[in-house]
């Protein structure tokens, strides 16, 4: 099943945006992942899972991050060899797959992470530069790997291919987030309704093995990132926006007229306080889900 890798592009491969026009939030993952691996070494793009004794400190966050995957390793059943890796981020989940033996292939639409995935996994295993949801292949797999991407998805489409793609008694491997009722609104966005994705799994092949809830888990991650953005990036924004009214006010007045209203979203969203571990567990549940194909 393995095969040579794509050579890397000098532009988007057909069907993959540019990076100027990636969804938001592809495009954010994309310019974190740099931003982290520069900083702390990051090497993943998903959440941290926090043990006891691992302080909640921005150094530490590699270490969550490595601790998420050797967590998630654990839902694979046994007898599983070939695994699809829907959504690879930076490609370090598979290539750790790799190295323990499996057989594994990448899908992945962000095309700036895509040299990133190249460097991990080599020509041991081929990447699929497309939506999941276009992706073309005779290949079948034992299990397929939504950690964190499900999310972008639509479920009706990506459930139906999902069932094309697996063999007979394959397993379907769901780390995300989802949203749960609660009152007001959520000041962290992202994830599918848990009740309405349950009502739509309920019309596809698939058997429930296990679900597993890692909330408390997963949520100091959103404390580390609330700081990061009170002690770090709202300072450095303030210095600028006022560096370019002292310098520039002509060019700083009609930026604030202009974009008044992307300037507030950002503050409100961002600057609140209110993205933190406490209302991460109050608004969403982060789960492990593990279907097999009836």
């Amino acid at each position: 099943m393995t095969t040579t890798a794509s050579a890397p592009a000098q532009s988007a491969p057909p069907g993959i945006p540019a990076p100027e026009l990636l969804p938001s939030g592809e495009f954010g993952l994309a310019i974190g992942f740099i931003l982290g691996r520069f900083a702390i070494n990051m090497q993943d793009l998903h959440y941290g899972y926090w043990t006891e004794g691992l302080p909640v400190l921005a150094p530490n966050l590699p270490q969550a991050q490595a601790q998420y995957t050797e967590h998630l390793f654990t839902r694979i059943p046994d007898g599983v060899r070939s695994i699809l890796d829907v959504g690879c981020g930076a490609g370090t989940t598979a290539r750790k797959l790799l190295d323990k033996g499996y057989q594994v292939d990448c899908v992945s639409p962000n095309g700036p992470l895509s040299g990133f995935v190249r460097q991990q996994i080599g020509n041991r295993a081929t990447l699929f530069e497309t939506k999941f949801e276009d992706i073309v292949t005779d290949r079948r797999y034992d299990l397929l790997l939504f950690s964190e991407s499900l999310l972008f998805m639509n479920l009706d489409l990506a459930l139906a291919r999902a069932a094309e793609l697996l063999n007979p008694g394959g397993y379907v491997l769901i780390c995300d987030i989802f949203r749960v009722p609660a009152e007001g609104k959520s000041p962290i966005g992202g994830g599918h309704q848990l009740p309405a994705f349950r009502a739509t799994v309920a019309k596809f092949p698939f058997q429930l093995v296990s679900d597993t809830d890692i909330t408390d888990r997963i949520a100091p991650t959103f404390d580390l990132l609330d700081d990061a953005y009170a002690q770090a990036i709202k300072p450095v924004y303030d210095l600028v926006l006022a560096r370019l009214s002292a310098k520039r006010p002509w060019l700083m007045g009609f930026l604030k007229w202009k974009f008044r209203k992307q300037m507030q979203r950002y503050e409100a969203k961002h600057f609140s306080g209110r993205r933190n571990g406490e209302n991460f567990k109050r608004y969403k549940s982060y789960r492990q889900i593990l279907f097999r194909k009836t």
